[in-house]
């Protein structure tokens, strides 16, 4: 990658769906191979164990190495728009704006090639 490369910012909302949530994480991971940028996911309030169960398997895969996929929570359930919205205002973890917000459904899995493909 050379500085010129865009940077994505891949964010997908959860709300009760750790699951489900981690396979869509899993599948963008792969999908986010070769580009510069990172994934937030977005715990929307579940109250649940969801952040928790997330965050800890994010950190227990090492996919939080580099700040390549982060966990954070919303603080309250605003709906989808706000949730996402706290994920695109976390914005990437060294504080730049990235080029690209890419909206992920947390039950889309992407295939290898779709992010590279849409970039």
């Amino acid at each position: 990658m050379t500085m010129a490369d865009p940077k994505l910012l891949t964010v997908i909302l959860n709300y009760k769906t750790p699951d489900m949530t981690l396979r869509s994480v899993s599948a963008a991971r792969q999908a986010m191979e070769g580009i510069a940028g990172e994934i937030i996911v977005v715990d929307n309030d579940s109250q649940d164990g969801s952040f928790e169960a997330i965050a800890a398997h994010v950190q227990d895969q090492g996919w939080d190495k580099a700040n390549r996929v982060r966990v954070i929570q919303s603080g309250h359930n605003g709906g989808f728009g706000a949730g996402n919205n706290v994920g695109i205002r976390a914005g990437l973890s060294d504080g730049m704006r990235p080029d690209y917000v890419y909206i992920l459904n947390s039950d889309a899995f992407p295939a290898e090639n779709a992010i590279g493909l849409l970039l």
